[in-house]
């Protein structure tokens, strides 16, 4: 009998730790979005082109842990950014091989917990100046702390005077 209730034992924590990442890191990740300035708006799509999240910084984006992503950041006035969240196979999915076997494995691939979303954190400086095509201009860049700390730019072309004006 004591042989009895040591496999029921067994055979319960078995079945507990089974998908070990689906139990510990679950199937969607938050992804923290932040840029400079902020107030930029975001959007979030699948590298299959479908848009799944969108919304203004500073954000967290609960996101699933099934694709990778681009994330898109325009602010009017700025040049448009975007950056790439790519999976990465977590320590956890491993944990099947002890205790989870090949069905923990098909469930947490299945559900996605086998992977994090990397970077976890976007942190994007939006840039004022930028050139279309193969036009070159020279900017200045005047960078300052406003009254909150944060760090502020003014980009201004600089334009060349005419011949004709005599400079003194």
């Amino acid at each position: 009998m004591k042989k009895f209730y040591s496999f029921i034992a067994v055979t319960l924590l078995l079945f507990v730790f089974a998908s070990c990442a689906t139990i510990f890191t679950g199937s969607s990740q938050n992804v923290s979005i932040k840029s400079t300035p902020e107030k930029a708006n975001i959007t979030i799509k699948t590298m299959g082109g479908i848009e799944v999240f969108s919304g203004v910084t500073p954000i967290i984006a609960p996101l699933s842990k099934k694709h990778d992503y681009l994330v898109s950041v325009k602010l009017d006035g700025y040049k448009e950014s975007t950056v790439q969240i790519t999976q990465e196979l977590q320590g956890w999915f491993w944990g099947n091989l002890f205790c989870g076997g090949i069905v923990g494995m098909i469930i947490d691939y299945s559900s996605g917990a086998m992977w994090n979303l990397e970077p976890q954190a976007i942190q994007i400086s939006l840039v004022t100046a930028y050139n279309n095509g193969n036009e070159t201009q020279t900017y200045a860049v005047c960078r300052a702390l406003d009254n909150e700390g944060q760090l502020r730019m003014l980009v201004m072309p600089l334009i060349k005077a005419p011949a004709q004006v005599a400079l003194k």
